[in-house]
């Protein structure tokens, strides 16, 4: 079960986003969004107004499947964990969807660069909610004998967290202050190093698994 007050929080900021869209659509009087808002000769869907919305409902699946997945005795755990889930990504889509509506209304213009720009310190955003939720998340039992145990699961958990939030980070900071022509090169590189780190240390926690499961071994290494 959700907590009946982020269940409210929830579905408020769903009734105001999905009424905001709609409402912005029925403005629009064939259904095109103005891509550069108010005046813009270049047109989208109106129905990407509903992006927002429908990203917020796709949060729900993950605490939903936790919920099926998880044992009686650590429900209490996951409610907790899910309940500050869904409550960041309630307010970050519904800001996102309030920068929409007041762009294509005009209240807000911006240069293509700085559209680019607001793009992404989003991804950073993202990227640091990820990483911060990520290693809280309550461990599932273990379904066979090839997984890692709870404690190296842990520490493959605190590791992409760190490394979620040090991208984050990256995208924000750099989303504002590196200029256009170093974005490629930089961003690419650090998914990249974020990718190996990861590939890295899941190697390493499974060979120390390994050895830990070997006759008359064991393995102590901790990061």
């Amino acid at each position: 079960m959700i907590d009946r007050k982020v269940l409210r929080i929830f579905v408020l900021l769903l009734f105001v986003m999905t009424a905001g869209a709609v409402w912005r659509l029925s403005l629009l009087p064939d259904w095109r969004l103005p891509a550069g808002g108010p005046g813009s000769q270049n047109t989208v869907s109106g129905l990407l107004l509903f992006a927002a919305p429908a990203s917020l409902l796709l949060v729900m699946v993950t605490p939903f499947i936790q919920w099926l997945a998880a044992p009686k005795e650590t429900l209490p755990s996951w409610r907790r964990w899910s309940g500050k889930w869904i409550v960041s990504w309630s307010v970050f889509w519904a800001l996102m969807q309030a920068f929409v509506l007041a762009r294509s209304l005009g209240l807000v213009s911006l240069s293509n660069l700085d559209r680019a720009r607001v793009g992404l310190v989003m991804i950073g955003i993202i990227f640091l909610i990820v990483g911060n939720f990520a290693p809280k998340a309550p461990s599932l039992p273990q379904c066979n004998s090839s997984q890692l145990d709870r404690w190296r699961v842990s520490r493959m958990f605190r590791f992409a967290g760190k490394l979620f939030v040090g991208l984050g980070l990256a995208f924000v900071l750099g989303g504002v202050l590196l200029p256009l022509e170093y974005w490629e090169p930089v961003f690419l590189c650090l998914m990249l190093a974020a990718l190996t780190a990861g590939m890295w240390y899941s190697i390493k926690l499974r060979h120390e698994r390994s050895l830990a499961m070997a006759p008359g071994r064991s393995s102590q290494a901790n990061i």
